[in-house]
């Protein structure tokens, strides 16, 4: 059960306040092994979340715990915009500056600057939804049914792309 002890915490620092390395005798490579493990944690926040929201969606409509809903929705927005400014600030530069990367990594990091964009959106749209069925207030349950499903699907498989694809290859230190 999530619970305000338990909800999913934006990891660490935010980007704006990272450090970006440089300086240091192992340079990138110490760096990138630092940003990755990072990305992992984020990864497992993101999922822990997405099973409390599979979770939610389950409990429609008759057995909504409805604290549940609202730390979800409290721990929503920051969690998906934290990952999502740390990656695009400091991970993609990496990326990009990776002899390995592919010769489309231009056009895979905008999409997934897209992704981003469009998943923050949806963030905030179920973050009311959820707090309204946090409050007892009526609501469409299907229509809240498929906004879950949908947002923590569609995160899962975001992580599963930038897992299995985009960050296979960075040294892990």
């Amino acid at each position: 059960m999530l619970t305000k002890a338990t909800a999913p915490q934006v990891l660490l620092q935010t980007a704006g306040e990272q450090d970006t390395g440089g300086g240091a005798a192992g340079g990138m490579a110490d760096r990138t092994g630092e940003d990755l493990q990072w990305l992992r944690r984020a990864h497992d926040e993101q999922l822990a979340l997405c099973s409390e929201l599979e979770a939610i969606a389950d409990s429609l409509p008759s057995a909504v715990n409805r604290q549940k809903c609202i730390y979800a929705a409290k721990a929503l927005g920051p969690l998906i915009q934290g990952i999502h400014r740390y990656e695009e600030s400091i991970l993609f530069p990496q990326l990009l500056a990776d002899p390995r990367a592919g010769h489309n990594i231009d056009a895979t990091l905008e999409r997934l600057k897209f992704e981003h964009c469009e998943d923050e959106c949806f963030a905030e749209e179920l973050t009311d939804a959820l707090l309204k069925l946090g409050s007892g207030d009526i609501v469409n349950m299907e229509a809240v049914g498929y906004m879950l499903r949908g947002f923590f699907e569609g995160i899962r498989r975001h992580i599963a792309f930038e897992r299995e694809y985009l960050f296979r290859d960075m040294q892990d230190g």
